[in-house]
Protein backbone atom coordinates (compact mmCIF):
# COMPACT_ATOMS: atom_id res chain seq x y z
CA UNK A 1 0.00 0.00 0.00
CA UNK A 2 2.82 2.40 0.90
CA UNK A 3 4.53 1.59 -2.38
CA UNK A 4 1.27 2.35 -4.21
CA UNK A 5 1.06 5.84 -2.66
CA UNK A 6 4.73 6.46 -3.44
CA UNK A 7 4.14 5.58 -7.07
CA UNK A 8 1.06 7.84 -7.23
CA UNK A 9 3.03 10.66 -5.65
CA UNK A 10 5.86 10.17 -8.12
CA UNK A 11 3.43 10.23 -11.05
CA UNK A 12 1.87 13.48 -9.80
CA UNK A 13 5.32 15.02 -9.32
CA UNK A 14 6.45 14.02 -12.80
CA UNK A 15 3.22 15.34 -14.29
CA UNK A 16 3.62 18.70 -12.54
CA UNK A 17 7.29 19.10 -13.40
CA UNK A 18 6.58 18.05 -16.98
CA UNK A 19 3.85 20.66 -17.28
CA UNK A 20 6.17 23.30 -15.85
CA UNK A 21 8.92 22.33 -18.27
CA UNK A 22 6.53 22.55 -21.20
CA UNK A 23 5.37 25.98 -20.09
CA UNK A 24 8.84 27.32 -19.43
CA UNK A 25 10.13 26.09 -22.79
CA UNK A 26 8.50 29.11 -24.47
CA UNK A 27 10.15 32.52 -24.69
CA UNK A 28 8.85 35.88 -25.89
CA UNK A 29 11.57 38.21 -27.16
CA UNK A 30 10.56 41.88 -27.39
CA UNK A 31 12.58 44.59 -29.11
CA UNK A 32 10.97 47.84 -28.02
CA UNK A 33 11.75 51.34 -29.31
CA UNK A 34 12.36 53.81 -26.48
CA UNK A 35 14.35 56.30 -28.57
CA UNK A 36 13.88 59.92 -29.50
CA UNK A 37 13.05 59.01 -33.10
CA UNK A 38 10.02 56.85 -32.26
CA UNK A 39 7.14 58.26 -34.33
CA UNK A 40 4.16 59.66 -32.37
CA UNK A 41 5.85 58.75 -29.10
CA UNK A 42 2.94 59.65 -26.79
CA UNK A 43 0.57 57.33 -28.63
CA UNK A 44 3.34 54.77 -28.92
CA UNK A 45 3.83 54.69 -25.14
CA UNK A 46 0.10 54.13 -24.75
CA UNK A 47 0.19 51.14 -27.09
CA UNK A 48 3.27 49.75 -25.40
CA UNK A 49 1.08 49.44 -22.31
CA UNK A 50 -1.63 47.79 -24.42
CA UNK A 51 0.99 45.29 -25.53
CA UNK A 52 2.00 44.60 -21.93
CA UNK A 53 -1.65 44.17 -21.02
CA UNK A 54 -1.98 41.42 -23.63
CA UNK A 55 1.17 39.75 -22.32
CA UNK A 56 -0.30 39.80 -18.83
CA UNK A 57 -3.40 38.01 -20.10
CA UNK A 58 -1.23 35.21 -21.50
CA UNK A 59 -1.09 33.71 -17.99
CA UNK A 60 -4.51 32.26 -18.83
CA UNK A 61 -3.11 30.26 -21.74
CA UNK A 62 -1.46 26.93 -21.12
CA UNK A 63 1.07 27.58 -23.86
CA UNK A 64 2.30 30.81 -22.27
CA UNK A 65 1.46 30.54 -18.57
CA UNK A 66 5.10 30.16 -17.54
CA UNK A 67 6.70 31.73 -20.61
CA UNK A 68 9.98 33.59 -20.28
CA UNK A 69 10.24 37.21 -21.47
CA UNK A 70 13.26 39.29 -22.51
CA UNK A 71 12.80 42.98 -23.32
CA UNK A 72 15.47 44.67 -25.44
CA UNK A 73 15.80 48.47 -25.48
CA UNK A 74 16.59 49.90 -28.91
CA UNK A 75 18.22 52.98 -27.43
CA UNK A 76 21.03 50.95 -25.86
CA UNK A 77 20.70 47.71 -27.80
CA UNK A 78 20.65 45.56 -24.67
CA UNK A 79 18.23 43.47 -22.64
CA UNK A 80 16.80 45.73 -19.95
CA UNK A 81 14.25 43.37 -18.37
CA UNK A 82 13.96 39.61 -18.05
CA UNK A 83 11.30 37.64 -16.25
CA UNK A 84 8.18 35.55 -16.66
CA UNK A 85 4.73 36.33 -18.00
CA UNK A 86 3.41 35.66 -14.50
CA UNK A 87 5.60 38.49 -13.10
CA UNK A 88 3.37 41.00 -14.88
CA UNK A 89 0.36 39.74 -12.96
CA UNK A 90 1.78 38.65 -9.61
CA UNK A 91 4.73 40.98 -9.01
CA UNK A 92 3.64 44.64 -9.24
CA UNK A 93 7.14 45.99 -8.54
CA UNK A 94 8.60 43.95 -11.39
CA UNK A 95 5.80 45.00 -13.71
CA UNK A 96 6.35 48.66 -12.82
CA UNK A 97 10.08 48.29 -13.48
CA UNK A 98 9.26 46.99 -16.95
CA UNK A 99 6.88 49.88 -17.65
CA UNK A 100 9.54 52.38 -16.63
CA UNK A 101 12.17 50.69 -18.78
CA UNK A 102 10.18 51.00 -22.03
CA UNK A 103 9.10 54.64 -21.81
CA UNK A 104 10.25 56.83 -24.66
CA UNK A 105 13.26 59.04 -23.93
CA UNK A 106 13.28 61.85 -26.48
CA UNK A 107 17.00 62.39 -25.94
CA UNK A 108 18.00 58.80 -26.75
CA UNK A 109 19.60 57.52 -29.92
CA UNK A 110 18.38 54.36 -31.64
CA UNK A 111 20.73 51.41 -32.08
CA UNK A 112 18.90 48.90 -34.26
CA UNK A 113 21.90 46.72 -35.24
CA UNK A 114 22.86 46.17 -31.59
CA UNK A 115 19.23 45.42 -30.69
CA UNK A 116 18.93 42.64 -33.25
CA UNK A 117 22.39 41.32 -32.34
CA UNK A 118 21.13 41.09 -28.74
CA UNK A 119 18.08 39.20 -29.97
CA UNK A 120 20.31 36.67 -31.71
CA UNK A 121 22.43 36.29 -28.58
CA UNK A 122 19.34 35.73 -26.42
CA UNK A 123 17.90 33.14 -28.79
CA UNK A 124 21.20 31.25 -28.93
CA UNK A 125 21.44 31.17 -25.13
CA UNK A 126 17.82 30.09 -24.66
CA UNK A 127 18.11 27.36 -27.26
CA UNK A 128 21.05 25.97 -25.29
CA UNK A 129 18.81 26.01 -22.22
CA UNK A 130 16.36 23.72 -24.07
CA UNK A 131 13.76 26.35 -24.94
CA UNK A 132 11.83 25.05 -27.93
CA UNK A 133 9.52 27.94 -28.93
CA UNK A 134 10.28 31.62 -29.38
CA UNK A 135 7.99 34.48 -30.37
CA UNK A 136 9.65 37.72 -31.51
CA UNK A 137 7.89 41.08 -31.19
CA UNK A 138 9.47 44.24 -32.64
CA UNK A 139 7.80 47.52 -31.64
CA UNK A 140 9.73 50.20 -33.51
CA UNK A 141 9.49 52.87 -36.18
CA UNK A 142 12.69 51.33 -37.64
CA UNK A 143 14.64 54.55 -37.79
CA UNK A 144 18.32 54.15 -36.96
CA UNK A 145 20.43 56.94 -35.46
CA UNK A 146 24.13 56.06 -35.68
CA UNK A 147 26.34 57.26 -32.84
CA UNK A 148 27.10 59.94 -31.94
CA UNK A 149 23.69 61.57 -32.16
CA UNK A 150 22.15 64.62 -30.57
CA UNK A 151 19.37 67.14 -31.13
CA UNK A 152 21.08 68.40 -34.29
CA UNK A 153 21.28 64.96 -35.93
CA UNK A 154 19.68 65.09 -39.36
CA UNK A 155 17.42 62.20 -40.41
CA UNK A 156 16.01 61.95 -43.93
CA UNK A 157 13.14 59.52 -44.52
CA UNK A 158 12.88 57.04 -46.03
CA UNK A 159 16.14 55.91 -44.51
CA UNK A 160 18.14 52.95 -45.80
CA UNK A 161 18.17 50.11 -43.21
CA UNK A 162 21.54 49.63 -41.49
CA UNK A 163 23.82 47.08 -43.17
CA UNK A 164 25.72 46.33 -39.98
CA UNK A 165 24.41 43.86 -37.45
CA UNK A 166 23.04 41.31 -39.97
CA UNK A 167 19.42 41.95 -38.98
CA UNK A 168 18.03 39.34 -41.39
CA UNK A 169 20.46 36.80 -40.02
CA UNK A 170 19.44 37.57 -36.45
CA UNK A 171 15.74 37.08 -37.19
CA UNK A 172 16.28 33.79 -39.00
CA UNK A 173 19.10 32.48 -36.84
CA UNK A 174 17.09 30.09 -34.69
CA UNK A 175 14.90 27.12 -35.53
CA UNK A 176 12.82 27.71 -32.40
CA UNK A 177 11.30 30.99 -33.70
CA UNK A 178 7.56 30.44 -34.21
CA UNK A 179 6.36 33.98 -34.95
CA UNK A 180 7.76 37.43 -35.77
CA UNK A 181 5.53 40.48 -35.43
CA UNK A 182 6.58 44.04 -36.30
CA UNK A 183 4.50 46.89 -34.86
CA UNK A 184 4.59 50.70 -35.16
CA UNK A 185 6.66 50.82 -38.35
CA UNK A 186 6.97 54.35 -39.75
CA UNK A 187 4.91 54.73 -42.94
CA UNK A 188 8.03 56.22 -44.55
CA UNK A 189 10.07 53.16 -43.60
CA UNK A 190 7.57 50.45 -44.41
CA UNK A 191 8.40 49.84 -48.08
CA UNK A 192 12.19 50.04 -47.69
CA UNK A 193 12.15 47.64 -44.75
CA UNK A 194 9.78 45.22 -46.45
CA UNK A 195 12.29 45.06 -49.30
CA UNK A 196 15.20 44.78 -46.88
CA UNK A 197 13.52 41.95 -44.93
CA UNK A 198 12.71 39.84 -47.99
CA UNK A 199 15.22 37.14 -46.94
CA UNK A 200 13.48 36.86 -43.57
CA UNK A 201 10.02 36.74 -45.16
CA UNK A 202 11.24 33.96 -47.48
CA UNK A 203 12.79 32.05 -44.58
CA UNK A 204 9.60 32.39 -42.52
CA UNK A 205 7.53 31.08 -45.43
CA UNK A 206 9.82 28.09 -45.91
CA UNK A 207 9.87 27.03 -42.25
CA UNK A 208 6.23 27.88 -41.47
CA UNK A 209 6.92 30.78 -39.11
CA UNK A 210 4.16 33.38 -38.93
CA UNK A 211 5.45 36.89 -39.78
CA UNK A 212 3.54 40.16 -39.84
CA UNK A 213 4.68 43.71 -40.58
CA UNK A 214 2.41 46.60 -39.59
CA UNK A 215 2.60 50.36 -39.87
CA UNK A 216 1.30 52.61 -37.09
CA UNK A 217 -2.40 52.62 -37.98
CA UNK A 218 -2.53 48.88 -38.58
CA UNK A 219 -0.63 48.37 -35.34
CA UNK A 220 -3.26 50.27 -33.38
CA UNK A 221 -6.06 48.20 -34.88
CA UNK A 222 -4.19 44.94 -34.34
CA UNK A 223 -3.07 45.64 -30.77
CA UNK A 224 -6.56 46.65 -29.75
CA UNK A 225 -7.65 43.15 -30.78
CA UNK A 226 -4.82 41.17 -29.20
CA UNK A 227 -1.46 39.53 -29.92
CA UNK A 228 -0.88 37.39 -32.99
CA UNK A 229 1.21 34.61 -31.50
CA UNK A 230 1.18 31.22 -33.12
CA UNK A 231 0.27 28.72 -30.40
CA UNK A 232 -0.10 25.48 -32.33
CA UNK A 233 2.94 24.37 -34.28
Amino acid sequence: MIMKYLLIGLMIYCSCTGAFARGSSTTIQIIIDDSGVLVDSQNADKYKLVLLGHLKQLTRKREFGAAHIDVISTSIGRTVWSGAVSDLKRKPARALALIESIKTNIESCNNLPASFAELKSNLTALERQSFTKAHVIVFSSLIHTPRPCDKTTSITLPQVPPVEGNINGALSSSEIVRSINFYWVSPHQKSVWEEFLKPTFMWALQVGTNMTFKDIERSKFSLEKGLELEVHK
